[in-house]
């Protein structure tokens, strides 16, 4: 049995539709009903701000996608201070509060959808805070750790700044070589599909994921 944080999200549902498509059962949590839930899902409305009083039932494995809403240059680094708080509420707090809560519900296995450059002394905020709860999921000891690094996920035809983002990375990705190509961009369907196969193997150890192993070598 798995869990999913972050179901209603743009990677978050494809994750879902994913395990979907495999029939891997799966409890969905989500402030608000899940619309074309898979036949193989239950969804668990939940008050994120009172997680201290979530149970969770017995899982195995835990998919963290937790996000909070930003804007292409909030990512970049242009963040007011209410945002930065929300921000870490959300993706810090919120995220390790249910990673402990599956871990004592019997998860022995974890994966946690990061950012390519995450880094806990970075000085952007966003992938400081990335750094920083990697950082903690691999303090909790799960048997298995899955980190997958992307970067700019493609595909989000709702959002104006994100289709000029993917338009500047249309351009510039096949300029980002050697270590720059971690950089590139992917599309969300493409890594919510990576993510599921490289995370139900359950491979003892801590294991992080970047664009190289999400497109495959040869690329």
């Amino acid at each position: 049995m798995n869990l999913l944080a972050g179901s209603t999200g743009f990677l978050g549902g494809n994750i879902l539709n994913e395990l979907g498509l495999i029939e891997s059962q799966t409890i969905a949590l989500s402030r608000r009903n899940i619309p074309n839930l898979p036949n193989n899902a239950q969804e668990l409305i939940i008050d994120f701000d009172n997680l201290p009083e979530l149970e969770i039932p017995n899982i195995n494995h835990v998919f963290l996608s937790l996000g909070h809403p930003l804007y292409y240059h909030n990512v970049m680094g242009l963040m007011s201070k209410s945002l930065k708080k929300n921000l870490y509420q959300v993706e810090f707090t919120y995220q390790l509060e249910i990673a402990k809560k599956a871990k004592k519900a019997g998860a022995d296995n974890i994966s946690l959808i990061s950012a390519v450059g995450a880094n806990s002394n970075s000085m952007n905020y966003y992938l400081k805070t990335k750094g920083a709860l990697e950082e903690e999921i691999i303090n909790l000891g799960f048997k298995s750790t899955n980190i997958f690094q992307p970067g700019h996920l493609m595909g989000n035809k709702f959002r104006f700044d994100i289709f000029l983002a993917d338009s500047v990375s249309f351009v510039f990705d096949p300029f980002l070589h050697g270590p720059m190509k971690k950089f590139r961009s992917i599309p969300a369907k493409k890594l919510s599909k990576f993510v599921v196969n490289n995370s139900l193997n359950e491979k003892t150890g801590i294991h992080y994921f970047k664009f190289n192993d999400f497109i495959g070598k040869s690329h």
